[in-house]
């Protein structure tokens, strides 16, 4: 892969990074929240950003590229069911590392991870949400130069369409057979 496309790639995921980011924040605004030292929440926090953004630029590497269908949950939910356990597990050996000095897993690695592997898929949701939100802002601007937003951007827009297809022949079909329309 060539450089031009690697810069593309790193671009397009800017707001899947993004996620991570905010995570590490959060995690490292807890830690200072509740009393520790500002150094440690810094390595708390960015124990938890690194693997986050590394994770959430994977997903957009394999949206980008067509691995991935845009807007679809049960993809991401996959995804996440992997990944997210494995941040957690890296965010505990760098807080064990800062607490105790020496890196370690946690009691019952595997417990660990089915227990984080739950977890993800409200994790799933959240990411998905906030990668289409940022990226919606996001995406349009670097369009013009950016082959995989605008493949990706392509993707919503026909997912659109068809979902607005389909609530028109709903309309349609309850119109045709007179059942009474649901409001909202």
């Amino acid at each position: 892969m060539d450089r031009a496309k690697v810069r593309q790639l790193a671009e397009f995921s800017v707001p899947a990074a993004t996620v991570g980011v905010a995570a590490g924040f959060v995690a490292g605004g807890l830690a200072a929240f509740v009393g520790r030292p500002i150094g440690w929440a810094l390595v708390t926090g960015l124990g938890l950003a690194v693997p986050l953004i590394v994770f959430g630029a994977g997903y957009a590497v394999l949206l980008a590229l067509g691995k991935l269908p845009a807007g679809v949950f049960a993809p991401a939910a996959v995804y996440w069911v992997i990944g997210f356990p494995l941040a957690l597990l890296v965010h505990s050996v760098v807080t064990e590392w800062t607490v105790t000095g020496t890196p370690g897993l946690p009691v019952e690695p595997w417990k660990f991870l089915a227990f984080r592997a739950l977890l993800s898929m409200g994790f799933a949701i959240g990411f998905l949400w906030m990668h289409e939100q940022l990226g919606r802002h996001w995406w349009p601007r670097i369009i013009d130069h950016n082959v995989y937003a605008y493949t990706v951007v392509e993707q919503y827009v026909e997912l659109a369409d068809s979902l607005a297809a389909r609530k028109a022949a709903t309309v349609r079909a309850r119109k045709k057979t007179g059942a009474i329309p649901r409001t909202r």
